[in-house]
């Protein structure tokens, strides 16, 4: 395979991106391989999961507020309830702190196996997301374990970079704060700019080594099963014959993909603009014509009810389809970049023609054999 440029890379990943997704296209297929890719990616789990949690907490923080204003018990049996409010706090955070532990841990797995799943619709284009999945258990644990040790790893660093910004902003906002509504805002800005900066740092870092370990030691895991530290030596001897090229491909890899997803995110909002829109016009006029009666009342709900429904599932797929295109194009933007640099892995994604051997490294194990015939390109794959 002929070694690309950074630059170059880009034409071959829209291309794949294309192939993979919906050449031809079928929405449930377009849909499956979305949703898997889009599984493969740290920032939609935060996005899916975050919003929901600020809504309830949008929801259910006023009434806490007022019923936090009836102070009308007796001293004794407060002291009782803040002993047992102390108690059932406590429990509480244990009971949270664990359950957050699974979840990150079942999480991590997840998307750790997804990634192999990802890596093999991309390279190999069978479509079948059962047999992607269950082809790579071995390096799935190996790359799950490494992912495990970086995050521990990363958490020593966000304690140490970010503590201290933190301290002196907690520092500086106690003066501020008793200055009440009065307060200088370019003071508070100062106060909270070297934190913002620092995790600002420490979530960009924690990006470029994700996608590092993803990129370019996930590769020879899936094609050779090689160990970690063959993975590693890989990588290093990459970096120093194509130090500046790594460099491009990484600024390039986070600027189109970022730019990717934010164009794909304007359309869906603008959309969902515009239905929201049509939505309040066609409200507005059922309600002034069927709300007077009883009956009229009970169909406006159920309208309502049922266009809320069709707009969270119009936004859930919305959402899966933008980050899964993303995450599609950002896999084939790697293999291509690295394939060209990893024989293994190039003659996968362009097989050399028949009787010419790659001579940039030596004979490596073939990939394992589909258990059903590989569909033409020209074909669309069975969904599942």
């Amino acid at each position: 395979m002929t070694t690309l440029s950074p630059l170059d890379a880009l034409g071959p990943a829209f291309r794949r991106t294309r192939e993979v997704l919906g050449q031809p296209f079928r929405f449930g297929f377009f849909l499956k391989i979305a949703l898997v890719a889009a599984l493969t990616q740290p920032s939609f789990y935060s996005s899916t999961i975050s919003y929901p949690i600020q809504g309830v907490q949008w929801a259910t923080l006023p009434h806490l507020g007022r019923h936090s204003t009836l102070g009308i018990a007796s001293y004794g049996s407060n002291l009782v309830a803040g002993r047992g409010l102390a108690l059932f706090g406590m429990a509480a955070l244990i009971f949270g702190a664990v359950l957050g532990f699974v979840l990150w841990i079942g999480i991590a797995y997840l998307y750790c196996r997804l990634r192999f799943t990802l890596f093999d619709l991309v390279v190999y284009k069978r479509g079948r997301v059962g047999q992607a999945w269950s082809g790579y258990g071995r390096q799935a644990w190996r790359y799950f374990g490494l992912v495990i040790l970086v995050s521990l790893a990363f958490m020593v660093v966000t304690v140490i970079v970010v503590g201290a910004p933190l301290l002196n902003f907690i520092r500086a906002m106690r003066p501020l704060a008793a200055a009440g509504p009065t307060v200088n805002p370019f003071a508070l800005l100062g106060a909270m700019l070297p934190f913002l900066l620092a995790i600002f740092a420490v979530a960009a870092l924690w990006a470029v080594v994700d996608a590092l370990m993803q990129d370019f030691l996930l590769p020879p895991l899936a094609v050779e099963d090689a160990p970690l530290e063959s993975a590693f030596r890989r990588f290093f001897a990459l970096l120093r014959t194509n130090f500046w090229p790594v460099v491009g491909y990484v600024l390039l890899r986070f600027a189109v993909g970022l730019g990717l997803t934010w164009i794909l995110m304007l359309l869906v909002l603008m959309g969902l603009v515009l239905a929201g829109l049509a939505i309040f016009g066609v409200g507005t006029v059922l309600y002034h014509a069927f709300w007077a009666s009883l009956v009229g009342q009970v169909v406006c709900v159920a309208l309502g009810i049922a266009v809320g429904l069709v707009v969270s599932a119009f936004y859930l797929v919305a959402v899966i389809s933008v980050y899964g295109i993303s995450a599609v194009f950002k896999q084939s933007y790697a293999v291509y970049f690295f394939g060209g640099r990893y024989a293994a892995l190039g003659d996968r994604l362009e097989p050399p023609p028949p009787g010419i051997d790659s001579p940039e490294s030596p004979p490596v194990a073939p990939a394992p054999p589909p258990s059903m015939p590989i569909p033409p390109l020209e074909d669309a794959p069975p969904v599942w």
